[in-house]
């Protein structure tokens, strides 16, 4: 399943790993060490800990270095601290809108990288994307479908294309090894590395301190959802990093979002299709398993981080309890909600989130099956489910408003009480309209 060797290197990939052929015999999985020197590695470890490994000149195989011999020569001489840009700089992607360099692209700079360790790499052994900065080579983060954009990140070598798992391990253990950001600065357009860590913490961790009462697998599934969506791809690109570093800014400092669809779940999650009985009219909406991994069809909050209150409504039914007990919990996890109405059929409430200008409309359930059962009838002008008695006069005109100009969002949730499965407070999206 590797890929042909490389005819420069004899480096063989597989998805985002790189391999060599030994000439004693054997494939090793090759990486990095602390010093930049090619070892073997192991598939559990992201700097290389095995032997010392060189190319045999004139060949496509490796083999061991029996002792420390050879070294790399890519240490800068900095001539000055390089200077610090505001949020707001490197959120719009410095002072100049220039397309991503190409791969021989050099660039002069007065600046140190802002990292510890040193970077720099011999292009004759990378397959990726570099930037030369004061005779210094470095690897660039980039993907087959990497959009243009301002700002690149510079990587450790040692490092693959980063998909979720990787980027996350990475902050999580060794923060300091994360790719790096860069933008050139007129007049003559040199390049800067900023000297500041792009993420302070894991991107869970950031979705986390947005939405405190959301489960762990809702909790990961919504941060693996939002890295895919911000880079159109599993692996990152600058683009992407970027749109992240300003979605949590904007998460931060309760400010628009420049990327609303990837900045709130309820906008990411995936559409839920509406079933029709086989006999009569009823119809459903069938409950994905609240423990699915790797999807976002549903949010589920988690009981244990609402205890006092969760107590409380089990031991309420009225459906005006339920209004107030959604109600909360939104707010508690960063949503404005309209004042519930006090009107007891089929309840529902009205809310929006800081950073865009989308209305959520969220219909409220109790069940104890894995789905939810809808009326049979679809009119909406019924005085049962009319909007002004669902939502209040108020809220109705919100709604109304937002629906002529396309944005509302449909959504249905509640509370899922079940054997076999922990008690869940859950949302789902269906989009049928309510109007």
């Amino acid at each position: 399943m590797l890929s042909e060797p490389d005819t420069a290197s004899g480096i063989r990939t597989f998805r985002t790993r790189t391999y060599v052929e030994l000439s004693e015999g054997g494939t090793v999985l090759l990486g990095r060490d602390a010093d930049q020197h090619y070892r073997a590695r192991s598939s559990s470890e992201l700097v290389a800990s095995g032997p010392r490994l060189e190319q045999m000149e004139g060949s496509h195989l490796w083999r061991r270095i029996p002792h420390h011999d050879v070294t790399l020569s890519s240490d800068s001489n900095p001539a000055s601290t390089p200077p610090k840009l505001t949020d707001d700089e490197w959120s719009e992607g410095g002072a100049s809108k220039r397309p991503r360099p190409s791969t021989s692209q050099s660039a002069e700079t007065q600046s140190a990288p802002a990292f510890g360790k040193n970077w720099g790499l011999d292009p004759r052994f990378t397959l990726s994307q570099f930037v030369t900065l004061d005779n210094v080579h470095y690897k660039v983060v980039t993907s087959l479908n990497a959009r243009e954009h301002p700002i690149i990140y510079i990587q450790s070598p040692a490092h693959p294309v980063y998909d979720f798992d990787l980027l996350e391990a990475i902050l999580r253990h060794t923060p300091d090894e994360q790719p790096r950001s860069a933008i050139q600065v007129p007049p003559d357009n040199h390049w800067v590395i900023d000297t500041r860590l792009p993420f302070e913490k894991t991107l869970t961790a950031y979705v986390r301190d947005a939405f405190p009462e959301i489960t762990t697998v809702t909790l990961e599934n919504i941060a693996r959802k939002q890295f895919e969506l911000a880079n159109n791809s599993e692996f990152a690109e600058a683009a992407g990093l970027t749109a992240l570093r300003q979605i949590f800014h904007s998460w931060k400092n309760a400010t628009p979002s420049p990327h609303p669809q990837w900045s709130d779940p309820l906008l990411m999650l995936t559409t839920l299709a509406t079933s029709s009985s086989a006999r009569g009219t009823a119809r459903s909406i069938a409950l994905p398993l609240p423990s699915t991994k790797g999807t976002l069809d549903r949010l589920d909050f988690d009981p244990l981080r609402f205890q006092q209150q969760w107590n409380y409504f089990l031991s309420t039914y009225t459906p005006v309890d339920l209004k107030r007990f959604m109600a909360g919990l939104l707010r508690r996890n960063g949503y404005t909600v309209m004042e519930p109405s006090s009107y007891s059929s089929f309840p529902a409430l009205v809310f929006q989130r800081a950073g865009h200008d989308f209305v959520f409309f969220l219909s409220l359930h109790r069940t104890r099956i894995p789905k939810i059962s809808l009326p049979g009838y679809t009119d909406p002008n019924v005085a049962g489910v009319l909007l002004e008695n669902q939502v209040g006069e108020a809220a109705a005109k919100v709604v109304r408003d937002a629906h002529h100009a396309n944005k509302v969002i449909w959504l249905k949730g509640g509370t899922e009480i079940r054997p076999g499965i922990a008690d869940t407070v859950f949302i789902i999206r269906d989009d049928n309209s309510r109007l």
